[in-house]
């Protein structure tokens, strides 16, 4: 994400002033937004839509509500090829039930009890009783992301905070794990660029091979015949990675090798 982003406010009512009397003027400039990244995270692409009332007419809380309130979320990723270069957004909202106007001052997103962003905003959202503060943060990865906003009472120094727990979820990374498992398969990062994905048992594991075209991942040498000819077992997995010894794919069409050749190992 880039840093030292501008973005605008849009045309909203903005509510200023210690007085907390509505001044009914819309907000036209730009507001700055001072934004620090801690971490890689999940947070990525295009910026973040910060500080934006929610007016819309219809009042945030329920009867008996007193306090600044976050429900918890979902967020749900795209993808653009399989379950890799995955895009979302965290929708998060704050609903103003105090009864007081109040400014909201930061947002605090952790992943696995690890602060990743902080954002100030600059200038603050002042959001009026009834009403709530709302924003889109982009997103990559899933898992749980906890959002932490500071809020105070216009004019006071100390703030308070409220919290909510977003769920993210990727569907087809979701559909590949539970197929991953129906294979009998191992979820692990595999080969030379560590790629992120599923290594199936095959059916033909075990079985008795002489050409790595008879596997379906790799045969695996054991041992020359008295005429050079190689024997070896389907392996375990469709992906195979280090050095070993493989009856490599076509052996069973190489003329017999006398005396018998040493086997070299082959790295995958």
């Amino acid at each position: 994400m880039p840093r030292g982003m501008i973005d605008s406010f849009g045309s909203r009512d903005v509510v200023q002033g210690r007085s907390g009397q509505r001044k009914g003027t819309l907000l036209a400039g730009l507001a700055m937004l001072g934004l620090l990244l801690l971490g890689a995270g999940g947070a990525q692409g295009k910026p973040p839509k910060l500080g934006q009332l929610d007016a819309g007419g219809k009042k945030q809380c329920g009867p008996g509500d007193t306090v600044v309130k976050m429900d918890p979320m979902e967020a749900k990723l795209k993808c653009k090829e399989g379950f890799h270069e995955c895009e979302g957004e965290l929708p998060l909202k704050a609903k103003n039930c105090t009864g007081q106007y109040m400014e909201f001052t930061k947002l605090e997103l952790y992943e696995h009890d690890r602060r990743t962003m902080e954002m100030e905003f600059s200038p603050t959202s002042i959001v009026p009783p009834g009403l709530a503060w709302k924003t889109t943060i982009p997103w990559t990865t899933p898992g749980e992301v906890q959002a932490v906003v500071y809020y105070r009472t216009p004019g006071e120094k100390d703030s308070d905070t409220v919290r909510a727990v977003v769920k993210v979820s990727n569907k087809t990374l979701d559909d590949a794990m539970a197929a991953c498992e129906k294979c009998n398969g191992k979820w692990g990062r595999y080969g030379i660029n560590a790629t992120e994905g599923c290594n199936c048992r095959p059916k033909d594991a075990g079985k008795v091979c002489t050409d790595g075209d008879q596997c379906k991942g790799q045969c695996m040498f054991e041992r020359f015949d008295n005429t050079g000819k190689e024997y070896g077992k389907c392996s375990d997995t469709e992906r195979v990675t280090g050095c070993w010894n493989i009856v490599q794919h076509g052996a069973s069409k190489y003329p017999p090798r006398l005396p018998i050749p040493r086997k070299l190992p082959t790295c995958l």
